[in-house]
């Protein structure tokens, strides 16, 4: 079945998902590398290639500005992981190698981006294991690979640089489609799917963002005219956000939105096991997440007492 034809729609929970990955890879990467993800993209495709890369080509195997390419050896070099030779043909033309140093440290930071995203999946469980498995290797082909050794090497430092990627790509594309935030998307979108008013503290919770920040976002997006904050009389300190007619049309243009970056940007790079293995890790996170907020609010019986005890203690 082709991707058109395929239930592809990446909802609020698929950002959700999205969202904790991305944060997971993120972490993995700063405990232990002091590198940005560009300089860290950069010297995968280095550790990859196993020998010279042309610097110009780097820009374009990462879709990076040339100014960004030179900003990110700089670093690079200086950090010892890569360097830079200059053709004795032409001296404007420059080559950059990995060196050791920088092999060892992509290895080891990719072993803690694996640690960080075993500990955020709930992977005692084998089949979601396999299914995290399954999606990371599928996440990594959305950046293209330069050699087998980065295919089978650095699944999950390809798998960050193709998230980092996609987040970048949706949230200028949305930008420009309707000139809100990524965060304002998401609010209008659990809207949209909710089909009727919600509070500002429920929507948090479903898009695992802290209330201050919805609360800024629903500010904006009542500014805009695109939602409307109501009072209930049964509840006089809730406030619930209801969309207005201007915002039902914009839910429209976020919506065509998401669905056009997704076929773009993801399902066609993926065949249709990895598709399946994508749409289930959002399943894996959110089930995970509700399983471990019920253990939380679980109390060992030896600690409860009879109300009537306890006041008595009292």
């Amino acid at each position: 079945m082709s991707p058109r034809k395929e239930n592809l729609t990446l909802d609020s929970a698929y950002f959700v998902a999205f969202e904790m990955t991305h944060d997971a890879l993120k972490r993995g990467l700063k405990s232990a590398s002091e590198l940005s993800i560009t300089q860290y993209r950069m010297l995968v495709k280095l550790a990859a290639a196993g020998g010279k890369t042309a610097q110009a080509d780097l820009g374009r195997i990462l879709d990076l500005k040339p100014n960004v390419v030179t900003q990110a050896a700089n670093a690079l070099e200086e950090a010892g992981f890569a360097r830079r030779e200059t053709d004795d043909a032409d001296a404007r033309s420059k080559s950059i190698t990995a060196t050791q140093n920088g092999i060892s440290h992509v290895a080891s930071v990719n072993r803690s981006i694996v640690a960080c995203l075993y500990a955020l999946f709930p992977t005692e469980d084998a089949s979601w294991r396999a299914i995290l498995e399954t999606s990371i290797d599928a996440c990594s082909h959305i950046d293209p690979p330069v050699s087998e050794r980065e295919a089978t090497d650095y699944p999950a430092s390809r798998a960050l640089a193709a998230l980092e990627r996609f987040r970048i790509a949706i949230e200028a594309r949305l930008r420009q489609a309707c000139g809100a935030s990524f965060s304002e998307c998401r609010v209008m979108q659990l809207l949209d799917e909710a089909q009727r008013p919600l509070r500002i503290g429920d929507i948090a919770a479903q898009l695992r963002l802290s209330t201050v920040n919805v609360a800024r976002a629903v500010d904006r997006l009542s500014d805009r005219n695109w939602v409307r904050r109501m009072g209930a009389s049964r509840d006089r300190k809730a406030v619930f956000v209801n969309v207005t007619d201007e915002g039902l049309e914009k839910q429209r243009v976020i919506a065509r939105t998401i669905d056009d970056l997704g076929r773009s940007l993801l399902w066609k790079h993926l065949d249709r096991a990895e598709r399946t293995a994508v749409r289930e890790v959002t399943r894996t996170v959110i089930e995970g997440l509700r399983l471990r907020e019920y253990e939380k609010g679980l109390t060992p019986i030896d600690e409860l007492r009879p109300l009537g005890e306890t006041s008595a203690r009292r």
